[in-house]
């Protein structure tokens, strides 16, 4: 499955520069929020639930043409989630670093307001996990994710080059669960809303 999503993109982008009219990079630097869903999966037999987190994001891009852009978007610094489970309390607490690569469509091109939708590929880098409350002391990883992911948002331009966004993403992001002396508890099933705000600069 990654190989065919990533295969696809890179068709899409060479299908996109083929009618180049308006290519150039952007940037941007942004506050973004992951929020997990609501049910979180089952750890050692208790309802999970993850908490939401607000971490620094940027991204680069390059336009194709009026239309096309391929971004790569990603967390400049950890969001730190804690891990609740029902009966027992906070049990952990976990960073992890998001990264995706999207291709974008972006609408009315020669407005100041561009909508934009995008579908891509995404990666989360776990890390930093500890144990707190009842299993306090008792060692604790969980695994690397990937996915699918997909999004959209919309640019408002300020100037011919600077621009602000406001924009949201949905992450694949499950995570299998050991804990020192009790082996596999389970699957954390995360899968944010991932929204944020950014300031942006084409060149």
């Amino acid at each position: 499955m990654k190989r065919l999503v990533l295969t696809s993109l890179a068709l899409a982008a060479a299908f996109a520069a083929s009618s180049a009219s308006a290519q150039g990079f952007s940037a941007t630097l942004g506050y973004t929020n992951v929020n997990p869903k609501s049910d979180n999966g089952t750890l050692a037999g208790a309802s999970a639930s993850v908490n939401d987190d607000w971490s620094a994001t940027g991204s680069v891009a390059y336009a194709f043409n009026d239309n096309f852009s391929l971004e790569l978007w990603t967390g400049l610094a950890n969001f730190e989630h804690q891990v609740t489970l029902a009966g027992l309390g906070t049990i952990a607490s976990v960073k992890h670093r998001p990264t995706t690569l999207s291709v974008n469509y972006h609408f009315a091109p020669d407005s100041k307001v561009r909508p934009f939708i995008g579908a891509g590929y995404g990666w989360i880098n776990v890390s930093g996990e500890q144990t707190l409350g009842a299993l306090a002391g008792l060692g604790i990883d969980g695994t690397n994710a990937n996915g699918l992911s997909y999004g959209g948002g919309v640019d408002i331009f300020v100037t011919d080059n600077v621009f602000l966004r406001a924009d949201v993403r949905k992450l694949d992001f499950d995570t299998d669960v050991t804990v020192e002396s009790l082996g596999n508890v389970g699957t954390a099933t995360v899968d944010p809303l991932v929204y944020g705000l950014s300031v942006g600069l084409t060149f």
